[in-house]
């Protein structure tokens, strides 16, 4: 059955192709990384360090044991695991493949060499859920490897697949909350510059494995105070408290129990992964085309400045111009004797004719090819070479927004002046300009309204986990040593934040016992974190 997001996905499609793909080809844009999003199936991507319980998940959500799983590393490989179309076999297909399939939105990987193609699969599974999405395991993230260890830019192949995913799970265990090298540096860094914050779900996985209440304790506060270094923010995201109940013994699933339903909600948001694409493509459609706005705005004000310089050469050679057509054949006359009657002594006599304007004419087209060398051989070079000295000149600069902008499109407006220099500086780019904006301001906003009304039928909202009595109160379906039990908050899928602004980084250790430093922070963070603190 066809996901309701998936017509308005074709609509998008169509649009862009129409009125948005013609504007970037012409100023030498591809709208490839615009439109890898629709390209194939919503993709969730699940990474973690090793043993954080990624494989047992994906065969949790499969239905059936698919990956392999165990306490050590058990797989090197990126795994994309996706439903055979129309009922075909089950089969994997190598990575250099999947790389040049132009039907695959994975054409952006080949940059990290022949190394990650040998560690890439696609791996075709009959199951229900991969009907409508794609699911992405990734090796577990280590501590001591640099990219020769790898033998490829393992945190840039995570970049591009978080840049690609329309929904990320990050998986944490309890005996490494958040202390792996690879994952400080994936949260700190590659995933703010690859992804929407939104996307990401931060999950403390196999909880059960937790031997009393004390030890739940240090593992969650260890991993709050963490992730409140890791992403620079005062306040910590929500983090999921999960457990693989089917694998949990009796004891484990009496004690732990009661986190069974964010499990569900976890599922719940791979499930909804379809309109997490929706909101996706709108936020890589708008940034896109803004920074394409702005990448004509920098093309017109070197069109500006060249202008202005063309006017007061054009003024001063239309002067010459103008002498040399009244005169020009005065001065002919007295230096060789031809013509023998000039324009103005024809005009007195009023016997002008056709012959007495060839003198004038042609004194007015040497002005012409003069003044058009003269531009196209001195002040145009001049003009490119001036703009690409100081190319944060030709734009406004006034807000963080457009300067972040600016440093994504800066590259992008050097690479198109000195391809296309004479089609930059003659041109006014008005027209492209003023379709763009009229795309953000009516397509582009009546696509969001009709996205609201799908996401309402659908329910993308994440369903919060029902509270739940705490311990030793009536009603409560906990025993008295089972852990304090969260009250979840509801968490929209589709809602947009910025990526946490960088700070100066510091070392990711666990707190030290007994610092006030050290507690999970409750201002901004869930009950969850005020629960543990109290604990």
């Amino acid at each position: 059955m066809t996901h309701p997001a998936n017509a308005l996905l074709a609509r998008i499609d169509r649009l862009l192709q129409k009125k948005v793909q013609p504007i970037f080809t012409r100023y030498g844009r591809r709208t490839d990384a615009l439109l890898a999003p629709l390209k194939w199936k919503p993709l969730v991507l699940i990474i973690g360090n090793y043993s954080s319980g990624k494989s047992t998940f994906i065969n949790e959500l499969l239905g059936r044991p698919v990956q392999r799983v165990g306490q050590a590393p058990t797989d090197d490989s990126f795994t994309i695991l996706c439903r055979p179309d129309n009922g075909g076999e089950e089969r994997d297909i190598p990575g250099s493949a999947v790389i040049a399939d132009e039907g695959l939105p994975f054409g952006s990987l080949r940059r990290f060499g022949e190394k990650l193609a040998a560690h890439l699969w696609l791996k075709y599974v009959d199951a229900p859920i991969l009907e409508e999405v794609a699911i992405i395991d990734t090796p577990g993230m280590l501590d001591s490897v640099t990219e020769k260890d790898r033998g490829y830019d393992y945190l840039g192949v995570v970049g591009e697949l978080a840049r690609l995913s329309d929904v990320i799970i990050l998986m944490f265990d309890p005996h490494k909350a958040g202390t792996i090298k690879e994952t400080y540096q994936a949260i700190r860094s590659t995933l703010p510059g690859s992804t929407g914050e939104d996307r990401v779900f931060y999950v403390m996985n196999r909880i059960d494995e937790c031997e009393n209440t004390a030890d739940f304790v240090r593992s969650y506060g260890a991993l709050c105070w963490n992730l409140s270094q890791m992403t620079g923010r005062k306040d910590i995201p929500r983090i999921f408290l999960t457990y693989a109940a089917e694998l949990a013994t009796e004891e484990q699933d009496r004690r732990f129990g009661e986190w069974r339903q964010e499990r569900e909600e976890l599922k719940g948001a791979v499930e909804a992964a379809p309109l997490m694409r929706l909101d996706h493509v709108f936020e890589e459609i708008d940034r896109g085309i803004k920074e394409m706005g702005m990448q004509l705005e920098a093309c017109a004000g070197l069109h500006r400045r060249f202008m202005n310089t063309v006017k007061k050469v054009s003024q001063a050679g239309s002067l010459a111009a103008l002498a040399l057509f009244l005169g020009g054949d005065v001065l002919l006359q007295r230096l060789t004797g031809y013509p023998g009657e000039t324009l103005i002594q024809a005009l007195i006599d009023r016997q002008a004719t056709i012959k007495h304007l060839v003198a004038p004419l042609a004194g007015v087209a040497i002005v012409a090819l003069a003044m058009r060398a003269l531009i196209n051989r001195f002040i145009l070079p001049w003009h490119i070479k001036k703009a690409l000295a100081n190319l944060d000149g030709l734009v406004s600069l006034d807000t963080a927004y457009r300067r972040d902008l600016w440093r994504r499109v800066r590259p992008l407006v050097e690479e198109v002046i000195r391809a296309m220099p004479k089609k930059v500086a003659w041109s006014s780019h008005r027209r492209p300009r003023r379709k763009l904006e009229k795309f953000l301001a009516n397509d582009l906003r009546k696509l969001r309204e009709q996205f609201k009304e799908e996401a309402a039928k659908a329910k993308v909202w994440a369903k919060a986990a029902p509270s739940s009595s705490p311990p030793g109160e009536p009603g409560s379906p906990a025993p008295s040593d089972a852990p304090p039990a969260p009250q979840s908050s509801e968490r929209p899928l589709q809602e947009a934040t910025a990526p946490p602004a960088a700070s100066q980084e510091a070392p990711v250790t666990e707190p030290p016992t007994g610092q006030q430093e050290g507690q999970p922070r409750e201002e901004g963070g869930s009950e969850k974190t005020a629960a543990v603190a109290a604990a």
